[in-house]
């Protein structure tokens, strides 16, 4: 019994010698629990799926972030080109634009019109690429790794066993809230979000920032799109036409109030054409779009936004691929209107007196911390003065004090970039905010970025690991523990 025992070990041992380190990884992955599998990153495989599902059928796909995850009317786009299936292939900025050309290029096939829509950012069109981020987006399907390039694959493979411990923190399956949820995309791909608020409207019906524009992710044409991006839509050209398919590269709708250096986007849209072999369709001239389209950032459209900008991409394609005049079969959509904000209801807090406050259309913004305030270890923010909220932190508002302890009260929406810079005394922060969507950062990681070695950002404890999965806030999980804290 015992030889026989050793002959089967023997027999195992040799199997793991020869397959690869990759099916190695692969074993171990798939018998880990699958925590991330209703989170909005888990939506990848999905759409991989939906890819291959329609990969005989002539296609329109739509390749890019969140931009185009948000900001699409599918059905309405496939009656117009009923010859054509519809795939949304748009997801998140922080996996990249160019893991979502390696994963559907495979499924492309003749006939096929491609389109390239990345944010206007340079992480968007780069060859940026968060090996984190792939693990948590294709943890219910890692074999879809294979289908990376070396150089992506090897990095998602050196960081799996950093992710597993990461991952082991947690003690069940993540269960997301609002809109960055799994569940909340429909059959072509787009986001469909039906939830309502306290007022029986649904949250997606209209603009819920505050500011009707995030100010934590302005949006600059001035920035140089790196060559190298530029090299690989062009190499991806030579594979989409060998396919006999067509592919066209488009532009992102941004909120117009967001727009720094608008006299630099005729020079954006032509470095882009003098560098692309594909079409350039459209302008981002057009694409600058009144904010009462968006919803919560300056790139995601609410319902009435996806259909408005639908309606541009529709006649872009008329125009510049067809070449005919022609408007799409259904009408634009009106203006929703803003979400009213309600006056609040209660005294001026004492803790105003301890900083210089600006008004805005939307309540107060904290300005800067006074400057016998600057010496005080503990700080809780107003929320209340003038019969409106406090709802912002400003850029470098706490520059030059020494304070290592604030509370944030659950009034506040927004951080602008590098609210807390400047303050190497800080050490915690508490949010008293539950849903991690209703107070704005910088998902590009400039929130704060001089933190000292033991920095701590608490959140409630029931809203720990929706923060971590949050559009925004997961790229500060690194930050965040959960503490007790029940909301009033």
């Amino acid at each position: 019994m015992k030889k026989l025992l050793l002959k089967i070990s023997l027999f195992f041992l040799a199997v793991l010698l020869v397959i690869s380190p990759f099916a190695i990884f692969l074993l171990i992955a798939n018998n880990q629990p699958h925590i991330y599998s209703k989170t909005y990153y888990a939506a990848l495989v999905d759409k991989v799926n939906n890819l291959k599902k329609h990969k005989n059928d002539k296609k329109i796909i739509l390749i890019g972030g969140s931009n185009v995850a948000f900001g699409f009317n599918s059905e309405l786009l496939q009656q117009e080109f009923p010859e054509y299936k519809v795939v949304n292939f748009g997801l998140y900025a922080m996996t990249g634009t160019k893991i979502m050309m390696d994963l559907a290029v495979d499924y492309i096939g003749k006939d096929d019109m491609v389109f390239i829509i990345p944010e206007i950012n340079s992480q968007s069109t780069s060859l940026y690429f968060n090996a984190e981020a792939t693990l948590k987006a294709l943890e219910d399907d890692m074999s879809l790794i294979n289908k990376l390039p070396k150089d992506n694959k090897d990095s998602v493979i050196s960081g799996y066993f950093d992710f597993v411990k990461q991952r082991n923190k947690y003690n069940k399956v993540i269960e997301p809230t609002g809109v960055y949820q799994r569940k909340n995309f429909n059959e072509y791909g787009d986001i469909k979000y039906d939830e309502v608020d306290e007022n029986n409207i649904h949250y997606r019906s209209a603009n819920r920032m505050l500011l009707h524009y995030d100010p934590t992710l302005k949006v600059d044409f001035s920035y140089q799109i790196e060559q190298s991006f530029f090299d690989y839509v062009n190499a991806y050209h030579k594979k989409v036409i060998s396919k006999k398919a067509n592919l066209y590269y488009a532009f992102s709708p941004v909120n117009e109030l967001s727009i720094v250096n608008q006299e630099s986007i005729s020079n954006y849209y032509w470095n882009i054409r003098e560098n692309l072999n594909c079409d350039v369709i459209g302008n981002p001239n057009e694409y600058a779009i009144d904010p009462h389209y968006f919803y919560d950032s300056n790139f995601h459209m609410n319902d009435s936004g996806a259909v408005y900008r639908t309606y541009q991409f529709i006649k872009d394609v008329y125009r510049d691929i067809n070449h005919i005049s022609k408007n799409p079969s259904f009408d634009l959509p009106s203006k929703p209107d803003y979400v009213e904000i309600s006056p609040a209801d209660t005294s001026d807090d004492p803790n105003a007196s301890l900083f210089n406050l600006k008004e805005i259309n939307a309540g107060y913004v904290i300005e800067s911390v006074k400057e016998t305030t600057k010496d005080m270890k503990i700080v809780r923010l107003p929320k209340v003065y003038n019969h409106k909220y406090v709802i912002g932190v400003s850029s470098y508002a706490f520059r030059g004090s020494n304070i290592e302890e604030i509370y944030v009260p659950n009034s506040f929406h927004y951080f602008d970039n590098n609210a807390f810079d400047s303050v190497t005394s800080l050490k915690n922060v508490y949010l008293e905010t539950t849903k991690p969507s209703d107070l704005v950062v910088s998902y590009l990681g400039d929130f704060i970025s001089d933190a000292s070695n033991d920095f701590v950002i608490y959140v409630p404890n029931q809203s720990l690991n929706s923060y971590k999965v949050d559009y925004n806030w997961q790229f500060y999980s690194q930050y965040l523990r959960g503490y007790d804290y029940e909301e009033n």
